[in-house]
């Protein structure tokens, strides 16, 4: 919000010769930056609630997710069972690892050979007499 209830109150108006009565001016601005900082004040109440209430739901959905765990250790899905999935997951990551370190070496090796031409080719003009 760009206001609280102290701007409301230390707002000040220059004064006019026929402008409004500044006592009334005062009391209206009093009575909104009273209301202001009630709304304020539920604003942040609300917001506690509902902060709450994220965590009450948060430790539900934990526990759910806890039980739901327990009965998957039940149906088959034991701590062997994920470090040999873990295993499995690790080897196909070497594998692939292994794949694109071949083909960096292979392309390291042409990349060689193309360097190896052009030095080739430097030398042979360098040679070449000039006319």
């Amino acid at each position: 919000m760009r206001l609280n209830h102290l701007d409301i109150l230390e707002q000040c108006f220059r004064d006019k010769f026929f402008g409004y009565n500044k006592e009334d001016v005062d009391s209206f601005m009093h009575l909104v930056a009273d209301d202001f900082k009630e709304m304020s004040n539920e604003i942040d109440r609300l917001k506690k609630q509902v902060d709450r209430n994220n965590l009450t739901t948060n430790i539900k959905n934990e526990e759910n997710h806890k039980s739901k765990i327990t009965k998957n250790d039940a149906a088959g899905i034991t701590p062997e069972a994920i470090k040999e999935k873990a295993k499995k997951i690790i080897n196909a990551a070497r594998e692939h690892a292994d794949q694109h370190k071949k083909k960096a070496a292979h392309e390291l090796s042409a990349l060689k050979r193309e360097i190896d031409k052009l030095k080739e080719e430097k030398r042979n003009l360098a040679e070449t007499p000039k006319q």
